[in-house]
């Protein structure tokens, strides 16, 4: 799995997968974020039986760094029916219930997950079903419904990790768990995938599983690019540098099996070095072999240093961290170049997933 230029991530999720799945209960392993550095970060009213935890999106202060800002609160907004509101506004989509998949193929130094939660240890695991899953999101979702704070409201349900798409069963089981209970108007399932499990979706679900999925309308897919070139994707992920390229190749096939795509830049660099003629070939990039409006699909949110985070910066990655700053304020220049204002000033959510 090692080799002169750092290891295959792929090879790495095949090495995994049989310790994260129990396909015949239809399991999952969560990570067991108690005891965990990770813990520490976390506010207790948003911590639930040890494993669950909610994500708050929108902050003021990440609005001024990022013109993303708004989703998946956005998308759940305009799809999902709430009893009693004529309306849905973001707010009330800003906080979203995630149960973490324990087992992760690559190893980003910013990575705000313990090592023991994200590597198949059973010992900080435990087995769900997406029934079970589903029902610990029901119960914290009625406990808050009438919450003053929005940020407690839980109308989305995000399968985050570790890395989803090395047991990719757990999404349709998901779908058919909300579907059975006629969820499928009051549920958002945001769904998060960092590129780089190579044909696993395809490999592991069949046709008809994948095209539950596709037709499941209050579903998101949203994958995390680990860099803009190659060096940069080395430098966060460990991984072999081939595997920048495949992160785009599997970007654009997600795209064309008619998943509703949005992604993340992290544009962590240790150098500032031509810096704007980097992001804008990975611009460029991402229009001619993705698609010609998934740049403004794609969000450039901060690194923050959390606990387990801290326990692996260096000086170079603490440069890093400052270089994330002038990066994004590049990025948003370079979009300026490339788009009308019109276009600019859309949500990610409308855009369209696929112009070709």
């Amino acid at each position: 799995m090692e080799g002169a230029m750092g290891y295959d991530p792929v090879a790495v999720a095949e090495a995994l997968r049989p310790r994260m799945i129990d396909l015949a209960n239809k399991k999952v392993l969560l990570a067991v974020l108690a005891g965990t550095k990770q813990q520490q970060d976390l506010t207790a009213n948003r911590f639930w039986a040890d494993v669950f935890r909610s994500k708050i999106y929108t902050k003021a202060e990440d609005l001024k760094l990022n013109p993303f800002r708004r989703e998946p609160a956005g998308v759940a907004a305009e799809k999902l029916t709430i009893a009693g509101e004529t309306m849905v506004t973001p707010e009330k989509c800003n906080a979203a219930f995630l149960g973490q998949i324990n087992g992760c193929n690559l190893d980003c130094w910013y990575c705000y997950v313990d090592r023991v939660a994200n590597s198949a240890n059973h010992e900080f695991g435990r087995f769900f079903s997406a029934e079970e899953y589903l029902t610990q999101f029901l119960i914290e979702s009625r406990r808050n419904q009438n919450a003053s704070n929005p940020d407690l409201c839980l109308n989305i349900l995000r399968i985050s990790g570790g890395e989803v798409f090395i047991v990719p069963e757990i999404i349709v089981w998901m779908v058919e768990a909300i579907e059975k209970f006629k969820l499928e108007k009051y549920i958002y399932v945001w769904v998060d995938c960092n590129l780089t499990t190579g044909d696993f979706y395809w490999k592991y679900l069949t046709a008809e599983q994948r095209e539950k999925i596709k037709n499941f309308k209050n579903l998101g897919v949203c994958g995390c690019h680990k860099g803009f070139d190659e060096t940069t994707f080395q430098e966060n992920t460990g991984a072999d540098p081939q595997f920048f390229n495949r992160q785009i190749e599997m970007h654009r096939r997600l795209i064309d099996e008619g998943l509703d795509v949005y992604s993340y830049l992290y544009p962590m660099t240790t150098s500032t070095e031509q810096l704007r003629e980097k992001l804008a070939a990975f611009i460029d990039r991402l229009r001619q072999e993705v698609d010609e409006l998934a740049p403004l699909k794609m969000a450039t949110p901060p690194i923050k240093v959390y606990g387990p985070t801290a326990t692996r910066l260096t000086p170079a990655r603490k440069a890093a961290l400052e270089n994330q700053h002038v990066a994004m304020q590049i990025w948003k220049e370079e979009l300026q170049k490339r788009y009308p204002a019109e276009q600019l000033a859309l949500q990610p959510h409308q855009i369209p997933a696929k112009t070709r």
